[in-house]
């Protein structure tokens, strides 16, 4: 089988192209720069192919889509969003991507979005969901990935939650559950859609195997760490008036924030991935890779 993985120089897309590549398909890296990109290397290192292109330049894809069974498309600009990327990339991009899979004859397109529970309207929410419909509207088997916040950003330094050097920043209140999960599973369900027949259309919505507020994340980690986290919490006005900004990015962030504010549980998550084949990553098994990471 040949799949096409855009986005592949991201954290999920490239574990999905190399999962792909180990179980033996014919998989090609959709890259700007092509094979000379820095980004690169990692998918060259692993056998992965590469398929020059731009998703800002509708010419390129015809071509990458060429002789493709199945496209994989993780790819978004955030968290920079740079050169108005959310529009341009995630989602005129991303439609003009599905419209040179379906005049190539790709049979199947597994498209990861976010959470269904989300639907703050922002520029991000009307990429995703635009780009869903028309692939669930589309002549190819559909499957549309929707994860909950993923434990390695929510939960990590970037974003300010930083058990190792004793910091945890709340976003709001701090006491709605989150089914947060691991980038790591998010890569293993795209892997097993590609092989496994799901039907016309599909569409999974994706959680950890348990369900905990930011505070009880934190003390997930103070008692898995053996640390104490001082906390700051950022109000729920200051998320409202991210929310509330005229520049795009902004506007996304604060949509995802007042969202994480307010919580997201995924029921069935646990039954989903047996039925997937894959073995949940919990909080608390997050915490000690930042353990083990710490003491190398």
């Amino acid at each position: 089988m040949t799949v096409l993985v855009v986005g592949a120089t991201g954290f999920v897309g490239q574990q999905i192209a190399v999962s792909l590549k180990r179980r033996n398909h014919d998989v090609r890296g959709f890259v700007r720069g092509g094979a000379r990109s820095p980004k690169a290397q990692g998918l060259l290192s692993a056998g992965v192919g590469i398929a020059d292109g731009d998703l800002r330049d509708p010419g390129t894809l015809d071509a990458a889509c060429r002789s493709v069974e199945t496209v994989v498309c993780t790819v978004t600009t955030m968290p920079t969003g740079a050169d108005d990327g959310i529009r341009r990339v995630d989602h005129e991009g991303v439609l003009a991507l599905i419209g040179a899979a379906e005049r190539a004859g790709v049979r199947k397109f597994v498209y990861t979005s976010y959470s269904g529970n989300l639907r703050i309207p922002s520029p991000l929410e009307t990429a995703k969901r635009d780009c869903e419909a028309r692939l669930l509207s589309g002549t190819m088997q559909a499957v549309v990935l929707r994860p909950s916040y993923f434990m390695e950003v929510w939960l990590g330094p970037h974003l300010g939650v930083d058990p190792m050097n004793g910091s945890a920043r709340i976003y709001g209140s701090g006491d709605k559950k989150v089914s947060y999960i691991s980038g790591v599973n998010v890569a293993e369900y795209a892997a097993a859609a590609v092989e496994r027949e799901t039907g016309r259309q599909a569409v999974l919505e994706m959680g950890g195997p348990d369900a905990l507020s930011q505070l009880d994340a934190v003390r997930v980690f103070e008692r898995v760490l053996g640390v104490s986290c001082h906390l700051e919490f950022v109000p729920i006005e200051a998320l409202r008036a991210r929310y509330d900004s005229p520049d795009p990015l902004q506007k996304a962030f604060g949509a995802l924030m007042l969202g994480y504010d307010r919580g997201d549980v995924i029921p069935g998550a646990v039954e989903l991935a047996k039925e997937y084949g894959v073995t949940l990553r919990s909080v608390a098994d997050y915490a000690a890779t930042l353990g083990e990471a710490s003491h190398r």
